[in-house]
């Protein structure tokens, strides 16, 4: 009885914790979604990620869309959609945030959208051919309600592709004090001190708190790739391909250190599914 008290309150105290990050989310967009999307169109340095690395890389990994039903999950303010568009598809979005769905209307007027979250998909089962997630799942703690939502509402054989951190740029560690400040992985030096620091989160599954633009403080959790692959196969999927997404040569001419880096190292991944 002690024991079975305890799991319901670990249970309750996780779906509590899913609903705060998730309402966290949508609050933050909602408040700070204009200036959010403003840095992007104006690709300040934080934004060049989204812009010459991982957009680029999502709609190559999707290939030939024509004439495809595409839903896109956490569509923000329509980005994607409108370049799958442009490649043919027939397009759906859905959004947490209504200030991102509203700019999402103005950019794709003929487009469907919706608000609503990834947990409860308002789209009834087997409607679509793709799905798509770019860099939203990591807002959510329980993967599999949201694999197996994606499922319902795909095709047999369907195909959903999700962007996320790379299991390689999610293992780094960030150390700092007085006299040393570095993010990677492996043994460091620091000449100063003489000091020899270790870095490396590799098995860690955790809450991240980082900003966004200034005073959008966002709450993401960072996955293992065994974690993620296991919750896919959970969920009635395959994984049939794998991406580390490069960034593109104009990444180069605004950040030449940053695009040296990630062309060496994944800042993000695609994982490409079937569903069973």
């Amino acid at each position: 009885m002690f024991f079975y008290k305890a799991d319901m309150f670990i249970k309750l105290n996780n779906s509590y914790m899913i609903m705060t990050v998730e309402k966290h989310t949508k609050k933050m967009y909602n408040q700070f979604g204009k200036e959010y999307q403003r840095t992007r169109k104006e690709k300040h340095n934080s934004r060049l990620y989204n812009e010459f690395l991982e957009v680029p890389c999502m709609i190559k990994a999707i290939g030939n869309i024509k004439g495809k039903k595409l839903l896109d999950v956490g569509c923000g303010a329509g980005v994607h959609i409108k370049k799958y568009i442009s490649k043919g598809a027939k397009c759906w979005g859905v959004d947490i945030s209504r200030t991102m769905i509203n700019m999402a209307k103005e950019k794709c007027p003929n487009v469907d959208f919706k608000i609503g979250s990834m947990t409860k998909l308002p789209y009834e089962n087997s409607s679509f051919d793709i799905v798509t997630a770019s860099l939203s799942i990591d807002y959510i703690k329980d993967l599999i309600p949201v694999f197996k939502e994606i499922s319902r509402v795909l095709k047999k054989g369907g195909l959903f592709y999700y962007s996320n951190e790379s299991p390689v740029a999610s293992a780094r560690e960030r150390y700092e004090d007085k006299n040393f400040k570095i993010v990677g992985i492996g043994k460091f030096f620091d000449k100063k001190t003489g000091k020899q620091i270790a870095l490396g989160k590799g098995w860690d599954e955790r809450l991240v708190d980082w900003e966004m633009v200034p005073g959008m403080l966002m709450k993401t959790y960072n996955k293992t790739f065994r974690t993620q692959l296991k919750n896919l196969r959970e969920s009635g999927f395959e994984l049939i391909d794998f991406i580390d997404c490069k960034p593109t040569p104009t990444f180069k001419k605004y950040d030449p250190t940053a695009y040296e880096l990630f062309s060496k190292v994944p800042l993000f991944s695609i994982y490409v599914s079937q569903k069973k």
